[in-house]
């Protein structure tokens, strides 16, 4: 019984052994037949190319939908964020020659190191500035909104968007300049279905390339003959969200009515009619409505910590015009 226990033993070992053999065989073929790993070492110290960033909203969201033939408006903001990344990242990579410099003369770090760290160092340039538009085009007329395609594909939008409210020719990027411009249509004139949009940058003022924004999401619905109430009390909101954004007084002015009408202690309601008021030049009027909105955002939110800021500096801004008037 001793024998064959030992017999079988030896058998398992020999068996191991020969696959082990085998693998090793096997593995010094194939591997050689395999195409040579070559790690790419970026230097995450070498300084970026300045360029604009680029982030956009659609109706004041990453993602909206709307009827067809109603408004739609983009709000694009640029910066530049590289500049402001260097500006902290050469700080930091002088810093960190100070400390090589100190760990090289103690032997505790290889002089190659301290090496490509100061190399960094003198390549770094203080932070450029990007002017975009000139006195004879405007910035915004070098946006253009494209839609994205699964594959990457882009073609235009389609829609005829204006710049809305007040547009500055030439602006300047810097570590703490940034622009923000909106773009939009009373009625959106799309097909039925889903967008995936994106606003680009083209040449304009100092910057020659071409600078993209992340993805929005529009979807666009055929609009039903009859619509429920909450329905069209969205519907008036979008309207008003547009006005406030092209001017349109009369659509602000109506929704906050309704507002009001639905629930006279409706904060929002007269904030709008603020706002309406405010746009057609009716001071005194402009300024009751915010001091409601005020005294009723102090009843219902009497433990907030959160002051009403925005309120705040209409009523301020309201009353330094009254002073200047009299």
């Amino acid at each position: 019984m001793k024998k064959t226990t030992q017999f079988f033993i030896v058998l398992l070992l020999v068996a191991g052994l020969g696959l082990g053999i085998w693998f090793w065989w096997h593995s010094s073929h194939t591997t050689g037949k395999l195409p040579a790993l070559r790690a790419v070492m970026k230097d995450e110290d070498e300084p970026r190319p300045i360029e604009p960033s680029l982030a956009l909203q659609v109706n004041e969201d990453k993602d909206a939908i709307v009827f067809a033939g109603t408004p739609v408006w983009f709000q694009v903001n640029a910066d530049n964020a590289n500049a402001i990344n260097d500006l902290a990242g050469t700080e930091l990579l002088a810093a960190k020659v100070t400390r090589l410099q100190a760990e090289v003369a103690q032997k505790k770090a290889p002089p190659e190191m301290l090496q490509r760290a100061t190399a960094d160092l003198q390549k770094r340039r203080a932070p450029s500035a990007i002017t975009l538009g000139d006195a004879s085009r405007p910035w915004t007329e070098a946006v253009q909104f494209v839609v994205r395609d699964d594959k990457g594909g882009e073609k235009p939008l389609g829609l005829a968007l204006k710049a809305l409210g007040d547009q500055r020719n030439t602006v300047e990027l810097d570590t703490r300049k940034t622009v923000q411009a909106n773009f939009g249509v009373a009625s959106a004139d799309l097909a039925p279905g889903s967008y995936s949009i994106v606003a680009c940058l083209g040449a304009t003022g100092s910057w020659h390339g071409r600078a993209c924004s992340a993805v929005v999401n529009l979807t666009v619905l055929i609009r039903p003959g009859k619509l429920a109430p909450e329905q069209q009390l969205a519907l008036d909101r979008q309207k008003a969200r547009y006005g406030l954004q092209a001017g349109d007084y009369k659509a602000i002015e109506d929704y906050g009515n309704k507002l009001v009408a639905a629930d006279p202690s409706s904060g929002p309601g007269h904030i709008y009619l603020g706002e309406a008021a405010l746009g057609k030049d009716k001071l005194d009027v402009a300024l009751r409505e915010f001091l409601t909105a005020r005294s009723l955002y102090n009843q219902q939110k009497a433990n907030a910590t959160e002051r009403p800021v925005y309120l705040n500096a209409r009523i301020n801004q309201l009353l330094e015009r009254s002073e200047k008037k009299k």
